[in-house]
């Protein structure tokens, strides 16, 4: 009988615990009766007395099964403006809060944070961040907490203070910066969350297991919002900006170079309500000066380089129009292939014209476009619908040319419009969604010289995404279309450029078509994985159809590939005896061209984690089994290159720590010994105070290859791919430096040297492409039958030794250097309102191509000529 009662008490012991883990926690907020609190961190209005303290929180790193070593209290009230919300950090050692100063988003030191779905739809919400040192950070989350955008930043309040008991913030929220529906009596969902820094310790009030999936979806219940009026925002910031440039070769030809240039203009941008749930965001002539400049970057495969969006009418509310074509788990190139790649809009113009100083011609370039406007529509229903449109136009743009005929303009650029729409809507209780996205691209083209371009490109998509058993198992699949329009030559361009090599001569499913003037193509994925558990793994397919284009708007890295992934890994979540987390992944990658030829075979697998100590650390071990690309010979036939191995990883120190450094390096080769190369870089950062800090991070990557590509030639009716030998040197240096006077005036300073080298030798030519073996892959011209020319700066290679010239070429050697800076004051003198100090500074050019990285950096980099630009910028927010 004993045993009877012992095992229905262990068994109501179950249930109340799995009850307990299953039952949203609750509070009840009430309107203000009276005066509304004094936003000041005090917390002794009479007004907070009218509610209770919500509490009882819960440990979600480092254990979710450790109680939390602080406790936290909060309260909530409300009028018919504002949300109030008051905090209470309790700490037995006041004297140990960390109250690092940053600029907003920054999350330094201890801060605590509230999260409100105002939808209640378990899919998105609204964050609030105060720290103890006064610095605001806000998020708009969605696709249940996968997205965190920290670009939103609406209009609120508040005040922290440190005491004998902790620390204490207020917060004034206006309701206009949230989305909810109309209903009388409202219900939210509600997480408050709070990081102890010392303890590195994450707790929140609706508890989160580290194996749980979802974010939004696990948050608490808020009630008691009874007759809360949805407001239409209206927000109008107009700036002013006045511009000197100056800097340049005075005393050189070049007429542009002996000017300086000045600008004074105005704009605004603005946000109005069409209903509360959907607001129009605008831009009337936008400057983005104050952004920071983009890192240096080479890359010889002829693949794009991806720059990531930093201008802040475009960074704003992304996640809408965040259509990736791959969302793998396990990585790979395909996962940057966007449907919208909004650094399109008023990038460099599309046409260069070159000038020849020597018979004196110069050009003066326009560095970009110019964007005369742009407009987004974006917001989302209580019945799950979200919706995003965005639209910009871009200036016609021309180049001034002076010559022997004197001054004329060349146009490089037509007058285009940009369009993006996207719908989602929510369904199985927010769960699952499926969406549906259209871009298109139009150009008025006047001239023949830009006949090149598309006349129109227009995509879309389709994506689903299904998740079941409490959102442990997902679902995703998507599929796009797109068609590009334009001229006979600007179609058959299309067709023969690197990421569609329709011209392959060993392709005999592909075929240029001269008279084409549009092109469709298609592309897909398909993934599914189960993420809850210790064991959690992901399995899919992706493809690209020969004839995809999407670089007029978006982002499409390779063309005419269907790729297998997979995904597994291990989670070891809550501390160990040597670990506070680890987790061991491996990844399975294969592909193949459209007509199923395998093309690349490789896995890996790695660790990360983190030390009792909180030092954190991450290895890799990459295999390749079989490399052959259909880009290396730039439309010539597939060419083997050697599979390898590489490995690396990373350590660092404990993060919260005043002085703090991470280590990354990696190293590998071709197992034939043919391809080698390596990385290794420190990124070191300290705080002397709470309110500066710097950074340095020095990188160094020198790599070997015989198989460079250089050039393709045609000569006599052959067609030769010229490679060669080159030991490439790259080292940057990227420095930082913040200071903050309040949480809301700052001084930043940001500088990058960067110097590329690459030296070539062993000249060869590709015989069998294909060949398993490196050496029979190409014939190595002799030294004898090379003969450079040192005053046209070129090669000349007579391979039938019958001493005429077989091939010839420019020298490939190069010595690249750049330096990019950019030093702001930023004085956010109310609310959202800002005025701008700026000072960038950038030079680039080229050296001997002899003198290593090291030599260049420090006798040449500064012998150029530096530009400066002087920017004051203002900007006055006004919120209704």
């Amino acid at each position: 009988m004993r045993r009877i009662n012992l095992l229905l008490l262990l068994q109501l012991l179950l249930f109340a615990g799995l009850y307990a883990q299953s039952t949203r926690p609750e509070y009840t907020t009430t309107r203000i009766e009276g005066e509304a609190p004094t936003i000041d961190g005090h917390l002794d209005d009479k007004a907070w007395n009218q509610v209770e303290w919500g509490g009882d929180f819960h440990q979600r790193q480092p254990s979710d099964i450790e109680p939390v070593s602080q406790e936290t209290a909060f309260k909530i009230l409300y009028d018919d403006r504002y949300v109030y919300v008051a905090w209470r950090a309790f700490d037995t050692e006041p004297e140990k809060i960390e109250a690092r100063l940053g600029r907003r988003d920054d999350f330094p030191g201890d801060w605590v944070e509230i999260n409100f779905d105002s939808f209640n739809d378990k899919r998105s919400g609204f964050s609030f961040s105060a720290s103890a040192s006064g610095v605001r950070g806000d998020e708009f989350i969605s696709n249940d907490g996968n997205n965190w955008d920290s670009s939103w930043n609406p209009t609120w309040f508040f005040k922290s203070r440190t005491d004998d008991q902790g620390y204490t913030a207020e917060a004034r929220i206006p309701l206009s910066q949230l989305r909810f529906g109309k209903e009388e009596n409202q219900t939210w969902g509600l997480q408050v969350n709070r990081h102890f820094f010392r303890g590195q310790e994450h707790s929140s009030w609706a508890p989160v297991k580290q194996t749980q999936n979802g974010w939004v979806s696990r948050f608490g219940v808020l009630k008691g919002l009874d007759g809360i009026k949805a407001r239409k925002p209206l927000e109008i910031q107009p700036y002013v900006l006045g511009q000197l440039r100056t800097g340049g070769d005075f005393a050189g030809d070049d007429p542009f170079e002996r000017t300086t240039d000045t600008r004074l203009s105005a704009g605004f941008d603005g946000r109005v309500g069409i209903t509360n749930d959907v607001v129009v965001d605008f831009t009337v002539n936008p400057d983005f000066g104050q952004v920071e400049a983009d890192p240096g970057a080479i890359n010889l495969d002829g693949f794009q380089i991806f720059f990531q969006e930093q201008r802040p009418f475009f960074v704003e509310g992304r996640n809408i129009f965040d259509y990736r074509l791959t969302q793998a788990e396990a990585g790979g190139s395909y996962n940057g292939d966007l449907l919208f790649y909004s650094r399109r809009i008023g990038g460099a113009p599309s046409r260069f014209v070159g000038e020849n100083p020597g018979v004196g011609r110069f050009v003066q370039q326009p560095e970009n476009t110019t964007i005369i406007g742009a407009a987004k529509v974006s917001g989302k229903t209580q019945s799950g619908l979200s919706l995003g449109l965005l639209s910009s136009f871009t200036e016609r743009e021309f180049a001034t040319v002076i010559d022997n005929n004197g001054e004329s303009k060349e146009q490089v650029e037509p007058f285009t419009s940009y369009n993006v729409g996207r719908v989602q809507q929510d369904f199985n209780d927010g769960q699952s969604s499926i969406g549906v996205m259209l871009t298109s691209v139009n150009r008025d083209l006047h001239t023949e010289e830009l006949n090149f371009l598309h006349n129109n490109a227009y995509s879309s998509g389709v994506d689903l995404v299904h998740r079941w058993k409490d959102r442990a198992w997902q679902l995703r699949a998507n599929m796009v279309w797109s068609q590009v329009r334009g001229s006979e030559q600007a179609i058959t361009r299309t067709q023969r450029a690197f990421e569609h090599n329709f011209q392959r001569p060993d392709a005999d499913h592909l075929s240029v078509d001269s008279t084409a003037t549009r092109l469709n193509g298609t592309g897909g994925t398909v993934a599914i994985g189960e993420f809850n558990g210790d064991w959690v793994f992901e399995t899919g397919a992706t493809f690209r159809s020969p004839g995809l284009e999407l670089n007029d708007i978006g982002f499409l890295n390779n063309t005419e590939q269907m790729n297998f992934f997979a995904w597994g890994a291990r989670r070891w979540r809550n501390p160990t005896k040597a670990f506070n987390r680890f987790q061991w992944n491996q990844n399975i990658y294969a592909g193949w061209d459209w007509s199923g030829a395998a093309l690349n075979r490789s896995y890996n697998t790695n660790v990360w984690g983190q030390f009792k100590n909180f030092s954190n650390f991450n290895f890799f071990v990459n295999l390749e089994q079989q490399d052959i690309s259909r880009n290396a010979l730039r439309g010539g036939p597939l060419f083997r290159r050697s599979p390898g191995f590489a490995t690396g990883g990373g350590i660092g120190t404990d993060q919260r720590k005043k002085l703090r450094a991470y280590l990354y390096f990696n190293g590998g080769q071709s197992y034939d010994g043919n391809v080698m190369g390596g990385s290794v870089s420190l990124d070191v950062a300290y705080q002397p105070t709470d309110a500066l800090s710097l950074s340095v991070e020095p990188s160094f990557n020198p790599s070997t290859r015989r198989d460079q590509y250089i050039t393709t030639q045609t000569i006599g009716g052959r067609t030769g791919y010229i490679h060669g030998q080159i030991e490439q040197q790259v080292f940057s240096l990227t420095m930082r430096a913040t200071y903050n006077l309040t949480p809301d005036f700052t001084i930043q300073y940001y500088a990058q040297p960067f110097v590329a080298r690459g030296v070539y030798d062993e000249f060869k030519i590709v015989d069998n492409p294909l060949a398993k073996d490196f050496d029979n892959r190409f014939i190595v011209f002799p030294e004898s039958s090379v003969t450079y020319d040192a005053v046209n700066d070129n090669y000349s290679i007579n391979d039938q030794e019958d001493g005429a010239t077989d091939w010839a070429f420019r020298n490939p050697d190069f010595n690249f250097l750049q330096f990019r800076s950019n030093l702001v004051i930023r004085w956010e003198y109310r609310p959202s309102s800002t005025v701008f100090l700026v000072w960038s500074q950038g030079t680039s050019g080229g050296t001997d191509p002899a003198k290593g990285v090291f030599s260049a950096l420090s006798e040449d980099l500064f012998a150029g000529d530096l530009r400066n630009t002087f920017l004051v910028k203002g900007t006055y927010r006004l919120v209704r």
